[in-house]
């Protein structure tokens, strides 16, 4: 009976340790796979970046390069150049001049995660990954906080009355409008003149578009596929650069005029100034047109008696020329 005892008290002894045995075992795994370490892998790459701020990120937080997990956060430490962050990753993630490394909320409830952007695979490799950079990364709450600042800022500022003020016009113009004020309010009215009138406005543009489409009228003809006056036309616009381009060359007259030969210009100009001499001493009075011009009647007197003298004279010998006719016509019958 003492053997038998002994041999169930050793196998309950058995069965015990390999229990504990079992339940360790299971912690020991379980701890493994909640604090992500690989212990049968050879392919782990570590790589390590200085934040200016972590955000609250902490161990075994997922590293997550274009979408999807690709390694843990093994270690946090503050520095006074910033926060280094430790991480393993199960994939050779290859970065490239221009990446960035920054921490983002997983949710407002918390949860932190580190992610990778590689940069452009154009850009040259980046080799030490034991030295990456990162960026500050964007809290939502930070943001939020100083979004209510700038909002609080602005009202204290006195531009809440500004908009309070902006709302009344609005809804002044917006009752101007329902009571059918303003051109605009005359046509959200139901008076029917003003929309009469523009109907008609719009009928009469209509006439007129449709006329011209018939190529009535010369812009009409310009309009229309005949193109006897677009020809007539582009013959008239040759013609006149024909002109222009004469001028230019400076032939003719008023070519010569705006031409850079100021020949022409100066014996024009010389004569102008000889027509204004003379127009001066006309003014002076000097010379017989100008006493005839002057407000000094002796030289009209004078010639009014010239004249006068002179139509007598002629009339005295039209006189002697008739008497004496008449005097041989009398006695030339004797």
């Amino acid at each position: 009976m003492s053997d038998q005892k002994k041999n169930r008290e050793l196998g309950t002894e058995l069965a015990v340790g390999a229990f504990v045995a079992a339940v360790f075992i299971g912690l020991a795994v379980f701890t493994i796979v909640i604090s992500g370490k690989n212990l049968f892998r050879d392919n782990v790459f570590e790589i390590e970046t200085v934040l200016p701020d972590a955000m609250g990120l902490r161990r075994n937080d997922p590293v997550i390069a274009r979408g999807t997990t690709v390694g843990a956060v093994t270690d946090v430490r503050y520095r006074e150049d910033g926060v280094h962050v430790k991480a393993q990753l199960e994939a050779p993630v290859v970065f490239h001049e221009g990446y960035d490394v920054t921490v983002v909320s997983t949710s407002i409830l918390g949860g932190r995660q580190l992610v990778l952007r590689e940069g452009d695979a154009a850009s040259p490799v980046v080799e030490d990954v034991l030295h990456l950079q990162g960026s500050k990364p964007a809290d939502l709450f930070e943001d939020a906080t100083a979004a209510v600042g700038k909002i609080r800022e602005f009202a204290e500022n006195g531009a809440l009355d500004d908009l309070r003020a902006f709302i009344a016009n609005l809804r002044e113009i917006g009752d101007n409008l329902t009571s059918g004020e303003g051109t605009l309010g005359h046509l959200l009215s139901r008076d029917d003149a003003l929309y009469t009138n523009l109907y008609a406005v719009v009928e009469n543009i209509k006439l007129v578009t449709d006329r011209l489409e018939q190529g009535q009228s010369s812009l009409g003809k310009l309009l229309a596929e005949d193109s006897k006056a677009y020809d007539d036309l582009e013959a008239t616009l040759d013609n006149l650069k024909k002109i222009s381009d004469r001028l230019e060359k400076g032939e003719g007259t008023l070519g010569h005029l705006l031409s850079s030969d100021d020949k022409l210009y100066q014996d024009l100009a010389a004569a102008i100034a000889d027509l204004r001499s003379i127009a001066d001493r006309l003014e002076r009075g000097e010379g017989t047109v100008g006493k005839l011009l002057s407000s000094d009647t002796e030289v009209y007197d004078n010639l009014n008696g010239t004249l006068t003298d002179a139509r007598e004279l002629l009339d005295d010998l039209r006189e002697a020329n008739t008497l004496s006719t008449f005097t041989s016509l009398l006695f030339s019958g004797f």
